[in-house]
């Protein structure tokens, strides 16, 4: 995928907002003493 100065902002931006998003959220449910091994343990 070529970078150039046309390519869509908008898509960069929810792009990396959804990775903010699971980052911070895997943070918090860690925190909290939630992983995910445990969800799919069941």
């Amino acid at each position: 995928m070529k970078l150039d100065r046309k390519q869509p902002w908008g898509v960069w931006a929810f792009v990396i907002g959804l990775n903010l998003v699971g980052v911070i959220g895997y943070f918090i449910l860690q925190a909290k003493g939630i992983t995910l091994q445990s969800i799919h343990a069941g």
